[in-house]
């Protein structure tokens, strides 16, 4: 087993803080053990494995031992064994895996008056869900087991094939309503699944088979919407296809979706404000893309049909047309709570400014300084004042720390973090840290921090309320390769810090869900792409969990996307986030724009605030590096429309 070289700290420290048990020479003939007792299991050398395991019953990852010794060896002979492990260690991950092949081993066994005893709710996967509502109704409990099929029913894909008797026995008893069945359709046709929603129509009665089939055509084709009648359709069952068929619509192509809209609404004599639903997409869509008739439909959009969302997005839109006693409309009618926030405070202060009233917006902008966010550090640029960012160590009472490392599943994160079972370890800092008061998630941070546990660290200080030990939560991890390779493309290293602090909080070996790998957050393809370039091969997308790698191939795409997009780290940074296909479609049209106006109308949520975090974290890594921080404005040039930047780029490949 190869052991963690990379920490912040040598691995000593980490023996130091798991010493208060055995002593440190007993502690490492523990692990051996227990990697020897685990392939011995594996190897089915039982003998050897119960010789070892018996001696680390003290030895914090015993449980695991437990656990897979019981989870190779299932079966009703087992039951004491296994009902004494969930009991005895219901407070580790390790029993809510058990528990779920438990069950299913159950149900395969029809066991179902142990599999209701047995069934908790938090963790069961779905199938085990259904199981469990059967064995309600094996048992006798028709009422629990019919209210059970209910909930497991109104789901907008098709259910595991345990649900079958259950939904039999449930439909049989006359439980299933045609409000349910259309309730589901519904759902089912929002979630895309339309040869669901068409095998849900058998449940229905005769008389609703052309409402499907009506929503099954324009589902497949939204155009129709236009074509039929719907002058009946408020406040009925029709409503729902109008208002899905018209979303579609918005989707494709907004501003003739907005006049298809005004022309049924006509023709059918109905009223608009009773599809509230479509009014407020049409307005978003033409926000969202920075239609010439967005400010337009805000201005005209009844107020009462306006949501926080919409409202937010007025003044967005005056921004980006840069109207700005607009923008001071629009600031009006925002809630109070959106108008004490610092993005809107910030904006308002920017309209102030931009109509000539100084002094208003000084006193806005004096108000918004100190902090360590974006606005605060925007504020300090528009007053030219030096940011002021406050660092306060974390200090934690010392017996919460001592508490802490006593803690049996503490301990036991930190032997798997040390024995660089990341992903495990992650699991059980997490479940043992369920509950936890502020000063003892603080405690966790501190430990965390010393043994070089980053994301752990800087987890622990968020959910203590603790932003301001700028060490903890702005490590300088991965320092030297991040200087090397930021250093080999004329990157500010304190960019590719921020980035990868974003991206995965310095974990190497994080996958996200939509598949991208590591350090620096590459999807696979990308990865493939950057190898071709650098005439290198990645046939196996893991190589990206590698720290060098990651880091080499994050520095040469960002490089890329920084010479693609106009030398711009605001649209560079928008691009690592979104791709340079969608930054380059909101590139302006006519007018080059401040980039923080570009940046405030990004239509992502995620990517506004994915851009906001890494100017900020820029600024930040440069004092933690000892530099002298470059000023936000100053790494924020205009953003030019789409046609110059074009020019530019051609201009520049000229001879």
């Amino acid at each position: 087993m190869m052991f963690k070289t990379g920490l912040a700290i040598c691995a000593a420290a980490l023996l130091y803080i798991l010493s208060a048990t055995p002593s440190n020479a007993e502690l490492q003939q523990q692990r051996q053990d227990f990697l020897e007792a685990e392939k011995a299991l594996q190897e089915n050398r039982l003998d050897e494995f119960q010789s070892l395991s018996a001696g680390l019953t003290g030895y914090p990852l015993y449980p695991y031992l437990v656990f897979e010794e019981l989870r190779q060896n299932i079966s009703l002979a087992r039951e004491s064994d296994i009902l004494a492990f969930l009991r005895d260690y219901s407070h580790t991950p390790l029993a809510s895996q058990l528990r779920s092949r438990w069950l299913d081993h159950l149900a395969g066994n029809q066991e179902w008056s142990k599999l209701a005893r047995d069934f908790r709710a938090g963790a069961s996967r779905e199938r085990t869900r259904c199981s469990y509502g059967r064995a309600l109704l094996e048992t006798g409990r028709k009422d629990a087991a019919f209210e059970h099929a209910e909930k497991m029913w109104l789901h907008g894909r098709s259910r595991p094939d345990e649900c079958d008797p259950l939904f039999n026995a449930w439909r049989d008893a006359g439980m299933l309503t045609p409000e349910l069945v259309r309730e589901r359709i519904a759902l089912s046709i929002d979630q895309g699944q339309l040869r669901l929603a068409g095998y849900l129509g058998r449940y229905l009665p005769e008389g609703d088979r052309p409402w499907l089939d009506l929503w099954l055509d324009i589902a497949r084709d939204p155009s129709l919407t236009p074509d039929q009648d719907w002058s009946g359709a408020a406040g009925t069952p029709h409503e729902k296809i109008l208002v899905y068929g018209m979303k579609k619509l918005v989707r494709k192509d907004t501003p003739e979706a907005a006049d298809t809209w005004d022309c049924i609404l006509e023709k059918n004599q109905l009223e608009r404000k009773n599809f509230p639903e479509v009014e407020q997409d049409i307005a978003l869509y033409l926000a969202l893309r920075r239609h010439d008739q967005a400010l337009q439909r805000f201005q005209d959009f009844p107020d009462d049909l306006k949501t926080p969302g919409l409202r937010e997005w007025h003044m967005r839109t005056a921004l980006y047309n840069q109207k700005y006693s607009e923008v001071m409309d629009a600031w009006k009618n925002l809630s109070s709570s959106q108008k004490a926030s610092p993005r809107w405070r910030y904006w308002r202060a920017r309209a102030l400014e931009e109509q000539g009233l100084i002094q208003k917006a000084s006193e806005i902008y004096l108000d918004l300084l100190g902090k360590q966010n974006y606005f605060s550090l925007m504020a300090a640029d528009r007053l030219g004042k030096s940011y002021s960012l406050t660092h306060s160590p974390l200090n934690p009472r010392p017996e919460m720390v001592d508490d802490l490392k006593s803690a049996p599943g503490i301990q036991r994160a930190l032997e798997l973090y040390y024995l660089e079972r990341e992903i495990q370890a992650r699991r059980e800092w997490l479940h043992a840290l369920q509950g936890k008061n502020r000063e003892m998630l603080a405690a966790a941070a501190v430990l965390a921090h010393s043994i070089g546990w980053h994301d752990r660290a800087i987890q622990a200080a968020a959910g203590a309320g603790q932003f301001e030990d700028l060490a903890l939560r702005f490590p300088l991890a991965y320092n030297d390769l991040i200087a090397e390779h930021a250093g080999s493309r004329a990157l500010d290293p304190a960019w590719v810090l921020a980035l990868a602090r974003q991206e995965s909080m310095f974990m190497p070996d994080v996958r996200s869900p939509a598949g991208a790998i590591g350090l620096m957050q590459i999807m696979p393809a990308t990865g493939r792409n950057i190898a071709a370039r650098l005439q290198e091969s990645l046939n196996n997308p893991y190589r990206l969990t590698d720290p060098g790698t990651s880091v080499r191939y994050g520095a040469f795409y960002l490089d890329l996307r920084l010479q693609e997009l106009q030398q711009n780290p605001v649209l560079a940074t928008a691009a690592y986030n979104a791709g340079a296909h969608r930054v380059k479609k909101w590139l302006p049209k006519s007018h080059s724009m401040p980039a923080d106006i570009w940046g405030e109308n990004i239509p992502f949520k995620e990517t506004r605030d994915y851009v906001e975090r890494v100017k900020t974290y820029t600024t930040i890594y440069q004092i933690r590096l000892g530099m002298e921080p470059t000023r936000m404005y100053q790494r924020m040039p205009a953003v030019l429309p789409g046609h110059l930047a074009a020019e530019q780029v051609a201009e520049a490949e000229q001879p």
